[in-house]
């Protein structure tokens, strides 16, 4: 298997008496799509937040390319984020600005690209994600859909080793679904790797290498996309069956 780029060690974290993560262990190797599934409240998404800083473990250890980034303060995880890239479930664009600025926002915050450079990338980008000609318009002329399409955009454009897609499904439309899924995949296709937090399980069968299930704070099953429709678990045939 390829050399591993992200990988969790023990992770525990509470919220008061409510013990989310009791022991999380995962490995993301170069280039892999692993699916996060888990009931409501498991703490998917807590545990993406905790990966690129903006939520803290209370044990354990996150290791970036083998280097621990959990201790790291938010200066210091600035340069990591260019490369460990977070989806937003909502898309979590900036009201004020166009498509434009929305995507091209890191490149001028991280880079030193000049003004056509800068354009030339978010032209490319719009054409992945299908929105071509769309620069101009501002985050109230989208649809929900285009939306997130906007906010993957602007999670891929600093060319990360690994994104975090929180949920990116959620609320859509089975056409909307598929023309997020289809990006995924062209991702993934360009070496990106990916942990896919998800309820859409056949979104998660298209699209992922291995499933992961989280339970009861700890991962209670790791297993390819072939053997999670193959196995005879009761918590896997849950997920199967809904």
């Amino acid at each position: 298997m390829n050399e591993v780029v992200l990988e969790l060690k023990q992770i525990r974290k509470s919220f008061g008496d409510n013990h989310i993560h009791r022991g999380v262990n995962l490995r993301l190797h170069k280039g892999e799509s692993v699916g996060l599934l888990g009931g409501s409240g498991t703490g998917k998404s807590v545990l993406l937040r905790s990966v690129v800083g903006l939520e803290y473990i209370d044990d354990g250890e996150i290791l970036f390319k083998g280097h621990r980034i959990d201790q790291l303060n938010e200066n210091q995880m600035v340069p990591i984020r260019t490369q460990l890239s977070y989806s937003f479930q909502s898309g979590a664009l900036f009201d004020s600005l166009s498509v434009f600025d929305n995507i091209a926002y890191p490149l001028f915050e991280h880079t030193k690209l000049t003004l056509p450079q800068i354009k030339e990338k978010v032209s490319d980008v719009l054409k992945l994600i299908d929105l071509e000609g769309k620069e101009h318009l501002m985050p109230s002329d989208l649809s929900g859909g285009m939306q997130k399409r906007v906010g993957m955009a602007r999670a891929m454009i600093m060319n990360p080793e690994i994104i975090l897609y929180d949920e990116p499904t959620a609320g859509l439309d089975p056409a909307n679904t598929l023309n997020v899924v289809s990006i995924m995949k062209k991702l993934k296709d360009r070496g990106h790797a990916s942990i896919f937090v998800t309820h859409d399980i056949p979104s998660a069968l298209s699209l992922c290498d291995r499933i992961f299930i989280l339970k009861d704070g700890v991962i209670a099953f790791n297993g390819t996309t072939k053997e999670f429709k193959e196995s005879d678990l009761p918590l896997v045939k849950n997920f199967l069956t809904h």
